[in-house]
């Protein structure tokens, strides 16, 4: 169970009692006051006498337990289900003291050094920075200074992700071992540092019929109160643009706080980030890659080393990136003239009292999402070229079916296909 919803069963202080009124009640448009929800529904809700409930709230009757569960139910602000979310570390910056960056690389990422290219470099004050894809590692070439930063970017943390793989080990574990070793004799480095850390959670895309979060809805939500949150900060950006006389959605992106603070919200609409990069529909880059939202959580400074402290100590990743949010912001729904609710969808994908959701591998093959891809969007045109073949004499479609060469996950789709005797479901 998580602890962040549900603080152990914890009687509620009549104060307590109090403040849940003025959390689920309304805001003044014009003055921003919030109305408490009255004592009479509160009473309702519970299914006791006005006067008992006042007594509570005076300290004179206890509070019980169930007090708290049942409106914590009521109001949504825990969730018994949840849905299928997907998270991952999206961004990592690491200081590593006392260090060469030639033992940094060896030894601590376990690379080869030689992999790498080397060229100068102005950054975070750096003269010198060692690159291989999107791993980067920064050195000075003063011996007198001896900090050697590395540096993974979203696409830098999928390449590392499978050096980690053949390894047989995941970040939570690399982690651990790197706070565990600095200062030790056996160690190349005195100490390490986390300066930032991003984690990505993805909505994930399942069926055309499904209900999916609309962030447009947060801009609504917005004007009309139904928006908590402790920043101090928001914007938005969209609309579109023109490429080849067709115009592109840029989809909508959300941003709650400021970039130089320790945390900041990047909210967008992934599948038309995916869309416009390589050229397809967002139907297709849904069919594709099943990713309809990301709520981005960028953490640095002493809030990131909080993260990297909770993360290696054996707390679930997304767990603490839905905690993140819920202690900064609530999307809420109008409930009726004096109270509101935590919106299901979202209370769905960050407020779930069991176990969460979260997966930290990237989504597996699926035979479903195929199929789908290649009746609506590889069938009409497989059909052309087949009916050009039979016309022409020539053989493209299965010669090139024949030398085409299946990716490592659709190797083990089939391993799996075969071994299941032939069974689609399941896969």
């Amino acid at each position: 169970m998580i602890s962040l919803f549900i603080k152990g069963v914890e009687q509620l202080e009549p104060k307590e009692l109090r403040n849940y009124r003025y959390k689920f009640g309304l805001s003044n448009e014009q003055t921003g006051k919030v109305k408490p929800v009255s004592q009479h529904k509160f009473s309702q809700i519970l299914a006791i006498s006005l006067s008992y409930y006042k007594k509570m709230e005076q300290g004179k009757r206890p509070i019980s337990t169930e007090v708290k569960q049942r409106l914590d139910d009521y109001f949504r602000v825990y969730m018994k289900h949840g849905i299928e979310m997907r998270v991952m570390i999206d961004y990592l910056r690491l200081s590593f003291f006392e260090a060469d960056p030639k033992d940094v690389i060896q030894s601590v990422l376990g690379m080869n050094e030689l992999e790498f290219e080397t060229r100068s470099t102005g950054l975070y004050m750096f003269d010198q920075v060692s690159v291989r894809g999107n791993i980067w590692v920064f050195w000075h070439t003063k011996e007198t200074t001896k900090n050697v930063l590395v540096q993974f970017s979203g696409q830098g943390c999928r390449e590392y992700e499978l050096v980690l793989k053949e390894r047989q080990t995941d970040w939570q574990e690399y982690l651990l071992q790197l706070w565990q070793k600095q200062g030790r004799m056996e160690s190349c480095y005195g100490r390490v540092q986390c300066s930032r850390l991003d984690i990505a959670i993805d909505e994930m895309w399942l069926r055309e019929d499904e209900e999916y979060f609309d962030l447009f809805s947060i801009l609504e939500k917005e004007h009309k109160g139904l928006i908590e949150d402790s920043f101090k900060l928001f914007e938005n950006y969209g609309g579109y643009y023109t490429e080849s006389g067709m115009a592109r959605n840029k989809g909508l992106s959300l941003y709650f706080g400021s970039r130089k603070s320790p945390l900041f919200f990047n909210f967008y609409e992934k599948r038309y980030e995916i869309a416009n990069r390589e050229r397809i529909s967002v139907e297709e880059a849904l069919l594709k890659y099943g990713i309809y939202n990301r709520y981005e959580l960028r953490c640095a400074s002493e809030k990131a080393m909080n993260v990297i402290e909770r993360f290696i100590t054996g707390t679930n990743l997304g767990e603490i990136g839905a905690g993140l949010i819920n202690d900064k912001l609530t999307v809420f729904d109008l409930l009726d003239s004096e109270s509101k609710i935590v919106n299901e969808r979202w209370a769905k994908m960050f407020r779930t009292v069991r176990e969460l959701n979260f997966s930290m591998k990237a989504e597996k093959f699926s035979i479903e999402r195929a199929e789908r891809w290649f009746e609506t969007q590889v069938a009409p045109t497989l059909k052309l070229l087949k009916i050009v073949d039979e016309l022409s004499g020539r053989d493209f479609v299965n010669a090139t079916i024949e030398n085409v060469e299946l990716s490592e996950d659709k190797e083990n789709y089939l391993t799996w296909f075969q071994s299941s005797g032939g069974d689609l479901i399941g896969g």
